[in-house]
């Protein structure tokens, strides 16, 4: 888990991973840079469990780069994603785990994920495909990279998370490794919950939606894509003229409506 400035919600986080069925984890956490007192309630909220290992960074230098720095030092066979503002229930590590054990031949497994607003209500649920085809990862992520477990060896062989790629990391590297014939699948359960609502999308500035146009050129090129999928190359840019508000109540209306029908995206 890497953490900047998360003080309100890192504590939650925490606990929902010392609360899993599954109790054969080691928890690193990379503080990077945190100025609103996170280090602080870090070392308190971990005091007691060594299972948990902190990391500080002294300049802040972005979620590619405080994962990088878990990564390296993560110990296990699996890794496992965490954000500080959402919350693992308590079977996910379980369930995942179980699925990586029994299914070798996949390097990747995200869940479905419940949608909470600021007081921890759930509005909606967001799925993906069980396994996705090549021509759907070409309009955009199918996988929810917070939810993911992925082998820890197959992360490393891909060069882990491209550090430049702010914002999407996780595209960036879903396409490398699928370039490499890697799988990625996913459990048709929510077994994670992600804090969403209107505030985060004030984080979207324009400059991510270009890094992420370039970061789907280089990745249509790696997969060999049909040219006629191309137009996608400029989706997140035209996504990015419309005003917050537009995006927001769209996804809200498609997101409930997942969580009436949460089969419809397979």
């Amino acid at each position: 888990m890497g953490v900047s400035n998360g003080a309100a919600t890192v504590r939650r986080a925490i606990r929902s991973i010392q609360e899993q069925t599954f109790t054969d984890w080691e928890y690193v956490v990379c503080d990077d840079a945190s100025s609103d007192g996170t280090w602080g309630i870090l070392q308190e909220a971990t005091s007691g469990d060594s299972r948990i290992r902190l990391i500080r960074q002294e300049k802040n230098s972005g979620l590619a780069a405080a994962l990088n720095r878990c990564i390296d030092a993560a110990e296990g066979e699996y890794l496992a994603r965490q954000d500080a503002d959402d919350f693992s229930l308590s079977t996910r590590l379980k369930e995942q785990v179980t699925f990586l054990d029994d299914h070798p031949d996949v390097s990747v497994v995200g869940t479905y994920v419940n949608l909470t607003d600021s007081a921890g209500r759930v509005w909606g649920q967001w799925t993906q495909p069980l396994s996705a085809l090549i021509r759907d990862w070409v309009r955009g992520p199918k996988v929810i990279h917070a939810s993911v477990v992925m082998r820890k060896r197959h992360i490393v062989d891909v060069g882990k998370y491209n550090e430049k790629a702010l914002r999407v990391e996780d595209y960036d590297l879903w396409f490398r490794m699928l370039s490499r014939g890697y799988k990625i699948a996913t459990i048709p359960r929510p077994l994670y919950n992600v804090h969403w609502d209107r505030s985060d999308y004030s984080r979207r500035k324009f400059r991510y939606r270009w890094i992420e146009a370039q970061v789907r050129w280089k990745g249509f090129r790696a997969l060999k894509v049909s040219t006629l999928y191309y137009p996608y190359v400029v989706k997140p840019i035209a996504v990015g003229m419309l005003p917050h508000l537009i995006t927001h109540l769209y996804h809200a209306h498609k997101f409930r409506n997942l969580a009436r029908t949460p089969d419809s995206w397979q």
